[in-house]
């Protein structure tokens, strides 16, 4: 009997383990285009892209073996989880959540590469490969803002509330224009009043708004702030004044 028990245990302690694994190994997380900015002679800061073709999942953290420090930055929504909706992607940028870099101990020049590894609640461990892209090598940085006169501004909405599996939104904009620039044009000539949105989730990048409506994901319970800023053909933030041309709105899933 004592036996029997044994084994049943054992069994059920195997099938946690399995099913661990299985979550850890799902295969729903893809990173691509990892690149670290040098900032200073031993800090970097790192941008890359998260695919989630799964359920909505949230990162973690990020180790790097050997470098001195490996932290998330997201001085836009301290405290707040990084959420990734699920059948959705995230990008971690210089405007928004990012990775900070100190001192690798290995040499780390121009075009080199190093193995990163980004933990998520459900996907678990998720390694890519960053490269070093110089000093002022990522783009998109968020630089100096275009004050206009009259100034851009937008409203954003969620038409029929937040929903845990999924909602749309709208945003509402004034002395601005959409304009999606070709594919091959990454950095297209300023044009006043003209330009995209840039969209988050709790300081992560959803990505770009080339038009006045979108989809969010399904996301888990939590506490969300949803912002949205104008910017333009050249990915600079619009301002008004000293302030950035924004709207957010927040809320809680139960």
């Amino acid at each position: 009997m004592i036996k029997r028990s044994i084994l049943i245990v054992l069994l059920l302690i195997c099938a946690a383990l399995a099913t661990v694994l299985l979550r850890q190994n799902d295969g729903s997380i893809a990173l691509t285009g990892a690149q670290a900015m040098q900032m200073t002679d031993d800090v970097f800061m790192i941008g890359l892209t998260i695919d989630n073709s799964g359920d909505p999942d949230v990162l973690l953290g990020a180790r790097m073996d050997g470098a001195a420090s490996v932290s998330i930055m997201n001085p836009d929504a301290l405290g707040l989880p990084l959420v990734v909706p699920a059948q959705s992607q995230g990008i971690l940028a210089g405007d928004g959540a990012h990775i900070m870099l100190m001192a690798p101990d290995v040499a780390f020049t121009e075009g080199a590469i190093l193995p990163l590894t980004l933990v998520f609640e459900r996907a678990g461990e998720v390694v890519t490969r960053v490269q070093h892209a110089g000093m002022g090598g990522m783009q998109h940085m968020q630089g100096a803002g275009v004050d206009e006169v009259p100034s851009p501004s937008v409203t954003l909405t969620l038409p029929d509330g937040p929903r845990a599996d999924g909602f749309d939104l709208r945003l509402a904009v004034q002395n601005f224009t959409f304009v999606r620039t070709p594919a091959d044009i990454d950095m297209a000539a300023h044009v006043a009043g003209e330009g995209h949105a840039h969209l988050y989730l709790n300081g992560l990048k959803l990505g770009r708004l080339y038009g006045p409506e979108a989809n969010v994901g399904p996301l888990p319970p939590g506490i969300y702030d949803l912002r949205v800023s104008l910017n333009t053909n050249d990915h600079r933030s619009y301002m008004n004044g000293d302030v950035p041309v924004q709207s957010v709105v927040s809320f809680t899933l139960e």
